[in-house]
């Protein structure tokens, strides 16, 4: 009796689950990649999530494409094919601490809105404050991806650098 008590139990629950069912992956991927940096080691660079959480990546950089994680444009916000049932967003964390630079994180959800392609480049809207993409090489022992605030005036460590961030079909 116990059994069918327990079988019941479990049909019942896997019953009220939905069902998730795999995003179909866009046609449209690219890698984002980095140019235009005066430090030449920050030049060639993909984006990938580095995991922080659950839930959480910090958007670090390597030179390996294999590594990158393949993004797409839906609509305005830039996201990420990572082979999960739920979406991936670029996050730009919000302005809060007076600083110059903040980091930039592909987490669960869509992220952030306003993202648009510029002939090659991939740019964020200038009224939520953006000025421009920074890499630093940073504690990750990655160089990390931080957007630049545009209302106030850096002073950019050695270990940074002003970038370019492209966009490059996958093929």
């Amino acid at each position: 009796m116990k059994f069918f008590s327990s079988l019941a139990l479990l049909v019942s629950a896997v019953a009220a689950n939905p069902i998730l069912r795999t995003r179909d992956t866009p046609k449209d991927l690219f890698h984002l990649k980095t140019t235009g940096a005066d430090n030449s080691a920050h030049n060639d660079l993909y984006v990938y999530g580095y995991h922080t959480g659950a839930g959480f990546n910090d958007a670090v950089l390597t030179s390996d494409v294999g590594t990158a994680s393949p993004a797409f444009l839906n609509g305005t916000n830039v996201q990420f094919s990572l082979d999960t049932p739920f979406p991936w967003g670029l996050v730009m964390r919000p302005q809060n601490n007076y600083g110059a630079w903040e980091p930039v994180e592909i987490n669960t959800g869509y992220g952030n809105s306003d993202f648009s392609i510029n002939g090659d480049s991939l740019e964020w809207s200038e009224q939520q404050g953006f000025g421009g993409w920074l890499v630093c090489d940073w504690y990750h022992n990655a160089p990390q991806l931080f957007y630049l605030w545009k209302y106030l005036q850096p002073t950019i460590p050695s270990s940074c650098s002003k970038v370019q961030l492209n966009v490059e079909p996958v093929s």
